[in-house]
Protein backbone atom coordinates (compact mmCIF):
# COMPACT_ATOMS: atom_id res chain seq x y z
CA UNK A 1 0.00 0.00 0.00
CA UNK A 2 1.09 3.36 -0.93
CA UNK A 3 2.83 5.57 2.24
CA UNK A 4 1.30 8.73 1.05
CA UNK A 5 -2.64 6.94 1.26
CA UNK A 6 -4.13 7.00 4.64
CA UNK A 7 -5.94 3.94 5.09
CA UNK A 8 -6.48 4.30 8.95
CA UNK A 9 -10.19 4.35 9.89
CA UNK A 10 -12.29 4.93 13.37
CA UNK A 11 -15.30 2.06 14.36
CA UNK A 12 -18.08 4.67 13.79
CA UNK A 13 -16.30 5.13 10.37
CA UNK A 14 -16.27 0.88 10.13
CA UNK A 15 -19.55 1.28 11.32
CA UNK A 16 -20.31 3.52 8.29
CA UNK A 17 -18.57 1.70 5.60
CA UNK A 18 -20.49 -1.68 6.59
CA UNK A 19 -23.83 -0.14 6.36
CA UNK A 20 -22.89 1.71 2.83
CA UNK A 21 -21.60 -1.97 1.52
CA UNK A 22 -25.38 -2.92 1.55
CA UNK A 23 -27.29 -0.13 0.63
CA UNK A 24 -27.68 0.16 -3.35
CA UNK A 25 -29.91 -0.72 -5.59
CA UNK A 26 -32.10 -3.21 -3.63
CA UNK A 27 -33.29 -0.04 -1.90
CA UNK A 28 -36.07 0.53 -5.04
CA UNK A 29 -36.22 -3.16 -5.88
CA UNK A 30 -36.02 -5.25 -2.58
CA UNK A 31 -39.26 -4.79 -2.13
CA UNK A 32 -40.72 -6.06 -5.32
CA UNK A 33 -38.68 -9.38 -5.40
CA UNK A 34 -39.97 -10.26 -2.06
CA UNK A 35 -43.42 -9.31 -2.29
CA UNK A 36 -43.33 -12.04 -5.28
CA UNK A 37 -42.86 -14.53 -2.77
CA UNK A 38 -44.06 -13.62 0.59
CA UNK A 39 -46.75 -11.13 -0.26
CA UNK A 40 -48.15 -9.35 2.57
CA UNK A 41 -45.24 -11.23 4.77
CA UNK A 42 -42.30 -9.75 2.86
CA UNK A 43 -40.92 -7.47 5.32
CA UNK A 44 -40.51 -10.56 7.82
CA UNK A 45 -38.14 -12.12 5.05
CA UNK A 46 -36.33 -8.74 5.28
CA UNK A 47 -35.39 -9.31 8.75
CA UNK A 48 -34.83 -13.16 8.32
CA UNK A 49 -32.42 -11.86 5.86
CA UNK A 50 -30.43 -9.87 7.90
CA UNK A 51 -29.00 -13.02 9.98
CA UNK A 52 -26.16 -13.15 7.13
CA UNK A 53 -24.58 -9.88 7.49
CA UNK A 54 -24.61 -9.88 10.90
CA UNK A 55 -23.05 -13.52 11.34
CA UNK A 56 -20.36 -11.99 8.82
CA UNK A 57 -19.74 -9.04 10.81
CA UNK A 58 -19.15 -11.06 13.80
CA UNK A 59 -17.12 -13.50 12.11
CA UNK A 60 -14.61 -10.60 10.33
CA UNK A 61 -14.57 -9.12 14.16
CA UNK A 62 -13.23 -12.55 15.62
CA UNK A 63 -11.04 -13.35 12.92
CA UNK A 64 -9.35 -9.60 13.57
CA UNK A 65 -8.66 -10.52 16.84
CA UNK A 66 -7.71 -13.98 16.63
CA UNK A 67 -5.30 -13.10 13.67
CA UNK A 68 -3.81 -9.92 15.75
CA UNK A 69 -5.14 -7.62 13.67
CA UNK A 70 -3.45 -8.56 10.69
CA UNK A 71 -4.87 -7.26 7.00
CA UNK A 72 -6.87 -9.55 4.94
CA UNK A 73 -3.71 -10.56 2.51
CA UNK A 74 -1.67 -11.37 5.74
CA UNK A 75 -4.09 -13.14 7.05
CA UNK A 76 -4.65 -16.05 3.82
CA UNK A 77 -1.58 -16.08 3.54
CA UNK A 78 -0.69 -17.19 7.04
CA UNK A 79 -3.16 -19.24 6.96
CA UNK A 80 -3.39 -20.88 3.68
CA UNK A 81 0.34 -20.33 2.26
CA UNK A 82 0.64 -18.04 -0.67
CA UNK A 83 -0.96 -19.98 -3.85
CA UNK A 84 -3.99 -20.59 -2.04
CA UNK A 85 -4.31 -16.74 -1.18
CA UNK A 86 -3.60 -15.76 -4.49
CA UNK A 87 -6.57 -17.69 -5.61
CA UNK A 88 -8.91 -16.71 -2.44
CA UNK A 89 -7.85 -13.06 -3.02
CA UNK A 90 -8.38 -12.91 -6.83
CA UNK A 91 -12.03 -14.75 -6.03
CA UNK A 92 -12.72 -11.56 -3.96
CA UNK A 93 -11.75 -9.27 -6.80
CA UNK A 94 -14.02 -10.59 -8.63
CA UNK A 95 -16.52 -10.57 -6.04
CA UNK A 96 -16.33 -6.95 -5.40
CA UNK A 97 -15.83 -5.76 -9.06
CA UNK A 98 -18.52 -7.71 -10.22
CA UNK A 99 -20.74 -6.18 -7.29
CA UNK A 100 -19.62 -2.78 -8.63
CA UNK A 101 -20.42 -3.91 -11.89
CA UNK A 102 -24.28 -4.73 -10.95
CA UNK A 103 -24.89 -1.38 -9.07
CA UNK A 104 -23.29 0.79 -11.58
CA UNK A 105 -25.03 -0.76 -14.34
CA UNK A 106 -28.55 -0.67 -11.77
CA UNK A 107 -27.82 3.21 -11.35
CA UNK A 108 -27.77 4.18 -14.96
CA UNK A 109 -30.53 2.16 -15.25
CA UNK A 110 -32.54 4.09 -12.94
CA UNK A 111 -31.37 7.16 -13.98
CA UNK A 112 -32.03 7.23 -16.94
CA UNK A 113 -35.48 5.95 -16.58
CA UNK A 114 -36.20 8.88 -14.24
CA UNK A 115 -34.13 11.66 -14.03
CA UNK A 116 -32.15 11.94 -16.99
CA UNK A 117 -33.25 10.05 -20.04
CA UNK A 118 -31.54 12.52 -22.32
CA UNK A 119 -28.03 12.19 -21.11
CA UNK A 120 -26.35 9.27 -22.93
CA UNK A 121 -25.24 6.09 -21.21
CA UNK A 122 -21.93 6.38 -21.55
CA UNK A 123 -21.47 9.74 -20.53
CA UNK A 124 -23.08 8.64 -17.13
CA UNK A 125 -21.41 5.89 -16.59
CA UNK A 126 -17.47 7.30 -17.46
CA UNK A 127 -18.43 10.62 -15.47
CA UNK A 128 -19.45 8.21 -12.16
CA UNK A 129 -16.58 5.96 -12.26
CA UNK A 130 -14.06 8.76 -12.46
CA UNK A 131 -15.76 10.70 -9.35
CA UNK A 132 -15.13 6.98 -7.50
CA UNK A 133 -11.72 6.97 -8.92
CA UNK A 134 -10.95 10.12 -7.70
CA UNK A 135 -12.34 9.50 -4.37
CA UNK A 136 -11.12 5.66 -4.06
CA UNK A 137 -7.50 6.31 -5.04
CA UNK A 138 -6.78 8.37 -1.91
CA UNK A 139 -7.86 5.42 0.56
CA UNK A 140 -10.41 4.36 2.93
CA UNK A 141 -10.09 7.07 5.08
CA UNK A 142 -11.62 9.39 2.49
CA UNK A 143 -13.61 6.79 1.31
CA UNK A 144 -14.62 6.13 5.51
CA UNK A 145 -15.52 10.07 5.70
CA UNK A 146 -18.11 9.96 2.65
CA UNK A 147 -19.47 6.72 4.12
CA UNK A 148 -20.20 8.39 7.43
CA UNK A 149 -21.38 11.89 5.92
CA UNK A 150 -23.45 10.02 3.67
CA UNK A 151 -24.95 7.43 6.85
CA UNK A 152 -26.95 10.57 8.40
CA UNK A 153 -28.88 11.47 4.72
CA UNK A 154 -29.67 8.09 4.98
CA UNK A 155 -31.90 8.37 7.78
CA UNK A 156 -34.23 10.53 5.34
CA UNK A 157 -34.89 7.30 3.78
CA UNK A 158 -36.13 5.75 7.60
CA UNK A 159 -37.97 8.81 7.81
CA UNK A 160 -39.42 9.32 4.59
CA UNK A 161 -41.62 6.25 4.76
CA UNK A 162 -42.21 6.43 8.04
CA UNK A 163 -44.66 9.35 7.63
CA UNK A 164 -46.76 7.47 5.02
CA UNK A 165 -47.90 4.83 7.89
CA UNK A 166 -51.09 6.68 8.20
CA UNK A 167 -51.36 7.02 4.60
CA UNK A 168 -51.61 3.16 3.89
CA UNK A 169 -54.22 0.48 4.19
CA UNK A 170 -53.62 -2.17 7.38
CA UNK A 171 -55.64 -4.85 5.53
CA UNK A 172 -52.51 -4.48 3.06
CA UNK A 173 -50.19 -6.00 5.29
CA UNK A 174 -52.48 -8.58 6.79
CA UNK A 175 -53.02 -11.54 7.88
CA UNK A 176 -49.25 -11.25 9.83
CA UNK A 177 -47.16 -14.56 9.37
CA UNK A 178 -49.66 -16.03 7.17
CA UNK A 179 -47.43 -18.42 5.71
CA UNK A 180 -43.61 -19.16 7.19
CA UNK A 181 -43.07 -21.34 3.68
CA UNK A 182 -43.91 -18.34 1.67
CA UNK A 183 -41.55 -16.24 4.13
CA UNK A 184 -38.67 -18.64 3.98
CA UNK A 185 -38.85 -18.52 -0.01
CA UNK A 186 -38.53 -14.74 -0.13
CA UNK A 187 -35.39 -15.38 2.02
CA UNK A 188 -32.50 -15.93 -0.90
CA UNK A 189 -34.29 -12.71 -1.91
CA UNK A 190 -33.64 -10.50 0.28
CA UNK A 191 -30.22 -11.88 1.01
CA UNK A 192 -29.61 -10.60 -2.32
CA UNK A 193 -29.56 -6.63 -0.82
CA UNK A 194 -27.23 -7.68 1.93
CA UNK A 195 -24.68 -8.82 -0.65
CA UNK A 196 -21.42 -6.45 -0.38
CA UNK A 197 -20.99 -6.65 3.58
CA UNK A 198 -17.97 -9.10 2.70
CA UNK A 199 -16.14 -5.98 2.87
CA UNK A 200 -15.93 -6.20 6.07
CA UNK A 201 -12.90 -9.26 5.84
CA UNK A 202 -10.80 -6.13 4.12
CA UNK A 203 -11.31 -3.13 6.28
CA UNK A 204 -11.28 -4.19 9.84
CA UNK A 205 -7.83 -4.58 9.86
CA UNK A 206 -7.59 -0.98 9.38
CA UNK A 207 -9.25 0.10 12.81
CA UNK A 208 -7.04 2.23 14.73
CA UNK A 209 -9.41 2.21 18.08
CA UNK A 210 -10.21 -1.06 18.57
CA UNK A 211 -12.89 -1.18 21.70
CA UNK A 212 -15.67 -3.26 19.96
CA UNK A 213 -15.84 -3.63 16.90
CA UNK A 214 -18.30 -6.65 16.85
CA UNK A 215 -20.81 -4.19 18.29
CA UNK A 216 -20.01 -1.44 15.92
CA UNK A 217 -20.36 -3.81 12.78
CA UNK A 218 -23.77 -5.07 14.24
CA UNK A 219 -24.68 -1.86 14.76
CA UNK A 220 -24.26 -0.89 11.14
CA UNK A 221 -25.88 -3.78 9.74
CA UNK A 222 -29.03 -3.16 11.93
CA UNK A 223 -29.73 0.00 10.43
CA UNK A 224 -29.86 -1.69 7.01
CA UNK A 225 -32.20 -4.14 8.26
CA UNK A 226 -34.57 -1.43 9.80
CA UNK A 227 -34.19 0.98 7.47
CA UNK A 228 -34.71 -2.50 4.63
CA UNK A 229 -37.83 -3.70 6.46
CA UNK A 230 -39.36 -0.27 6.89
CA UNK A 231 -39.06 0.48 3.35
CA UNK A 232 -41.05 -3.06 2.52
CA UNK A 233 -43.43 -3.28 5.28
CA UNK A 234 -44.57 0.42 3.41
CA UNK A 235 -44.02 -0.31 0.32
CA UNK A 236 -46.48 -2.84 1.08
CA UNK A 237 -48.94 -0.91 3.48
CA UNK A 238 -49.61 2.09 0.68
CA UNK A 239 -50.10 -0.05 -2.54
CA UNK A 240 -50.34 -3.57 -1.77
CA UNK A 241 -47.81 -6.65 -1.87
CA UNK A 242 -49.63 -6.74 -5.33
CA UNK A 243 -48.66 -4.24 -7.35
CA UNK A 244 -45.62 -4.27 -5.13
CA UNK A 245 -44.75 -6.94 -6.87
CA UNK A 246 -45.39 -5.08 -10.02
CA UNK A 247 -43.65 -2.69 -10.18
CA UNK A 248 -39.99 -1.93 -10.99
CA UNK A 249 -39.33 0.46 -8.32
CA UNK A 250 -41.86 1.06 -5.70
CA UNK A 251 -40.62 3.07 -3.36
CA UNK A 252 -40.43 5.66 -6.64
CA UNK A 253 -43.76 5.06 -7.43
CA UNK A 254 -44.71 6.41 -3.79
CA UNK A 255 -42.38 8.82 -3.48
CA UNK A 256 -44.23 10.48 -6.24
CA UNK A 257 -47.10 11.17 -4.00
CA UNK A 258 -45.57 12.24 -1.13
CA UNK A 259 -46.25 15.64 0.16
CA UNK A 260 -43.33 17.42 1.77
CA UNK A 261 -43.82 21.15 3.06
CA UNK A 262 -41.30 23.24 0.85
CA UNK A 263 -40.59 20.72 -1.34
CA UNK A 264 -42.55 20.40 -4.72
CA UNK A 265 -41.11 17.02 -5.51
CA UNK A 266 -40.12 14.23 -3.25
CA UNK A 267 -39.01 11.56 -5.68
CA UNK A 268 -36.09 14.00 -6.90
CA UNK A 269 -35.07 14.30 -3.15
CA UNK A 270 -35.35 10.67 -2.58
CA UNK A 271 -33.23 10.04 -6.35
CA UNK A 272 -30.45 12.66 -4.84
CA UNK A 273 -29.78 11.13 -1.75
CA UNK A 274 -29.93 7.79 -3.20
CA UNK A 275 -27.16 9.00 -5.54
CA UNK A 276 -24.87 9.95 -2.98
CA UNK A 277 -25.85 6.31 -1.09
CA UNK A 278 -24.61 4.82 -4.68
CA UNK A 279 -21.49 6.83 -4.98
CA UNK A 280 -20.14 6.06 -1.95
CA UNK A 281 -20.65 2.30 -2.15
CA UNK A 282 -19.06 2.19 -5.31
CA UNK A 283 -16.29 3.65 -3.75
CA UNK A 284 -16.38 0.88 -1.28
CA UNK A 285 -16.17 -1.72 -3.48
CA UNK A 286 -13.20 0.03 -5.76
CA UNK A 287 -11.17 0.36 -2.52
CA UNK A 288 -11.64 -3.11 -1.37
CA UNK A 289 -10.84 -4.35 -5.34
CA UNK A 290 -7.66 -2.49 -5.72
CA UNK A 291 -6.71 -2.94 -1.89
CA UNK A 292 -6.50 -6.96 -3.29
CA UNK A 293 -5.01 -6.10 -6.80
CA UNK A 294 -2.23 -4.75 -5.36
CA UNK A 295 -1.20 -7.44 -3.05
CA UNK A 296 -1.27 -10.36 -5.45
CA UNK A 297 0.26 -8.21 -7.90
CA UNK A 298 2.82 -5.88 -6.33
CA UNK A 299 2.05 -2.86 -7.76
CA UNK A 300 0.89 0.95 -6.11
CA UNK A 301 -2.71 0.68 -4.78
CA UNK A 302 -3.17 3.81 -7.16
CA UNK A 303 -2.27 2.02 -10.04
CA UNK A 304 -4.69 -0.47 -9.05
CA UNK A 305 -7.25 1.66 -8.19
CA UNK A 306 -6.49 3.01 -12.10
CA UNK A 307 -6.35 -0.77 -13.15
CA UNK A 308 -10.07 -1.95 -11.93
CA UNK A 309 -11.90 1.29 -12.73
CA UNK A 310 -10.34 0.98 -16.29
CA UNK A 311 -11.80 -2.65 -16.74
CA UNK A 312 -14.93 -1.93 -14.81
CA UNK A 313 -16.06 1.10 -17.57
CA UNK A 314 -16.12 -0.87 -20.51
CA UNK A 315 -17.62 -4.14 -18.79
CA UNK A 316 -20.53 -2.39 -17.48
CA UNK A 317 -22.24 -1.74 -20.64
CA UNK A 318 -22.77 -5.41 -20.40
CA UNK A 319 -25.59 -4.86 -17.85
CA UNK A 320 -27.11 -1.59 -18.81
CA UNK A 321 -30.13 -3.40 -19.93
CA UNK A 322 -31.83 -3.73 -17.18
CA UNK A 323 -33.53 -7.27 -18.02
CA UNK A 324 -29.68 -8.55 -18.78
CA UNK A 325 -28.83 -7.10 -15.40
CA UNK A 326 -31.38 -8.77 -13.44
CA UNK A 327 -30.74 -11.63 -15.22
CA UNK A 328 -26.97 -12.31 -14.56
CA UNK A 329 -27.17 -10.56 -10.97
CA UNK A 330 -30.08 -13.65 -10.07
CA UNK A 331 -27.94 -16.15 -11.22
CA UNK A 332 -24.13 -14.90 -10.04
CA UNK A 333 -25.14 -13.12 -6.79
CA UNK A 334 -26.01 -16.61 -4.65
CA UNK A 335 -22.46 -17.50 -5.51
CA UNK A 336 -21.24 -14.03 -4.10
CA UNK A 337 -23.07 -14.86 -0.62
CA UNK A 338 -21.33 -18.57 -0.62
CA UNK A 339 -18.04 -16.99 -1.25
CA UNK A 340 -18.09 -14.91 1.92
CA UNK A 341 -20.16 -17.25 4.33
CA UNK A 342 -17.68 -20.22 2.97
CA UNK A 343 -14.57 -17.80 3.83
CA UNK A 344 -15.62 -17.13 7.00
CA UNK A 345 -16.47 -20.23 8.35
CA UNK A 346 -13.54 -21.88 6.95
CA UNK A 347 -11.02 -19.21 8.43
CA UNK A 348 -12.91 -19.31 11.52
CA UNK A 349 -12.46 -22.74 11.79
CA UNK A 350 -8.90 -23.21 10.60
CA UNK A 351 -8.47 -20.38 13.23
CA UNK A 352 -9.66 -22.11 16.40
CA UNK A 353 -8.20 -25.68 14.84
CA UNK A 354 -4.39 -24.20 14.64
CA UNK A 355 -4.57 -22.37 17.78
CA UNK A 356 -5.98 -25.48 19.63
CA UNK A 357 -3.03 -27.44 18.26
CA UNK A 358 -0.61 -24.32 19.29
CA UNK A 359 -2.21 -24.86 22.68
CA UNK A 360 -1.41 -28.32 23.16
CA UNK A 361 2.09 -28.20 21.91
CA UNK A 362 2.97 -24.96 24.21
CA UNK A 363 1.64 -27.69 27.00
Amino acid sequence: MDKATNNKITENQYMAVVQSSMIAIGVLTLSRGVAKYAYQDAWVSVIIGGIYPVIIVMMASFIDKKMNHHDFWQINNELYGKLLSYIIITIFILVFSFSNLSIISGYINVITAVLVPYLPKYVSIVTIMMLTLYTAINGLNIVARLCEIVFYLVMVFTIMPISLLFQGDITNVMPFFSSFKNILAAVPDSLYSYAGVELSYVIISFITNKRNTKNHGIYGVLTVIVLYSINVFVTILCIGWEMTAKYSYPPLFISSSLEIPLIENARTVVMTIWSLVIFRILACEVFAASFCLSKITNISYKKSCIVITAVLIPLSFLLIPEHNRVKVVGKFTPYLIIVGLAWGIITSITILIKKKNYKEETK
